[in-house]
């Protein structure tokens, strides 16, 4: 029995409209993770701060969702007025999630570093599984909780120093806790999966930048000319186009499966970030890295030999 749950639990995902196959899904997913990897390093390397960078990227982004569903006529007078509450709720939560998640990321990677960032976030696997059973969406098996308990035994190698002082220790337990509010994102979406899939995009970047903009007084726009290809390439690739297909595929893919990208995620981002920025990591701190590899490796085998690509999850309230 799950901790806490949603109502109808079993029953499987509403369809929609514009759904993808879960085999679709699963292409997609691997081309958007792939993208992502590539973030912590592009993040790193431009000038603004995490907060000037967040307005922009999630400015860019909304501009673009708006424009697209202005040409599907999605933002009419008469389709806003018939938007139910379902549809408010389910934009406003996925926005304060992803806008808080955003904020929380750019820290984590500025603070300590892009590797810091990534290996950080890429806690985000296991805790998918673990929300999953908490709200009923999955099932956690002993295999599964020795699993977390190599992860959390190689996150602790990942810190430096045991002192919140030290900025790679600080950096990386915040990527922790921007990777539990990415965790929750996939459950979100399940669970509002009858609301318009632009909408919800929508909704998650326009809600996203308002976050963001409640911090504009400790924004600093330090802006160099040189970082704007890069500001376009996370605004409009990575935030828009990556981040609304993630929308799309975690609507559809289980938990599970969402969760085994994620492990490709850490040593993608690691590899880009020693190749563009030069950093590396201590023998302790790649041990870690791989314990943490080895555990979200256990607890993916574990899972996918009971599930399938397709999500389960409850129907929205």
């Amino acid at each position: 029995m799950p901790l806490l749950a949603f109502p109808n639990t079993n029953s499987q995902i509403p369809q929609v409209e514009n759904s993808l196959k879960p085999q679709q899904a699963l292409y997609g997913a691997l081309f958007a993770t792939f993208i992502f990897a590539s973030a912590p390093s592009c993040i790193r390397a431009v000038q603004l701060d995490a907060i000037s960078l967040g307005i922009v990227r999630l400015g860019l982004a909304s501009a673009g969702m708006t424009v697209v569903l202005l040409l599907k006529r999605k933002l009419t007078l008469a389709e806003l007025r018939s938007w139910s509450r379902q549809t408010w709720k389910a934009m406003l939560l996925v926005g304060l999630a992803f806008g808080c998640h955003w904020v929380l990321f750019f820290l984590s990677i500025k603070i300590g570093n892009a590797a810091i960032g990534a290996i950080g976030f890429s806690s985000y696997g296991v805790q998918v599984l673990l929300l999953g059973w908490l709200f009923g969406f999955s099932r956690v098996t002993s295999i599964d909780l020795v699993g977390l308990c190599l992860a959390l035994l190689g996150t602790i190698l990942l810190f430096p120093e045991f002192n919140l002082q030290n900025s790679q220790t600080l950096g990386l337990a915040i990527g922790i806790l921007s990777g539990t509010l990415a965790a929750c994102l996939p459950l979100l979406h399940q669970h509002h999966a009858t609301v318009d899939a632009d909408l919800r995009t929508w909704g998650q970047f326009v809600i996203g930048l308002v976050v963001f903009l409640t911090l504009w007084p400790f924004a600093k726009w330090e802006f160099r000319a040189s970082d704007t290809g890069l500001i376009l390439y996370l605004g409009l690739f990575i935030a828009w186009i990556g981040h609304g297909l993630w929308v799309r595929v975690s609507t559809v893919l289980s938990t599970t499966t969402i969760s085994i990208l994620t492990y490709l995620y850490l040593p993608a981002a690691l590899t880009i970030s020693f190749l563009t920025l030069g950093e590396k990591l201590s023998g302790r701190m790649l041990f870690g890295a791989v314990l943490v590899l080895i555990a979200n490796a256990l607890v993916l085998w574990n899972q996918i030999r009971n599930r399938t690509l397709k999500a389960s999850m409850s129907e929205p309230t």
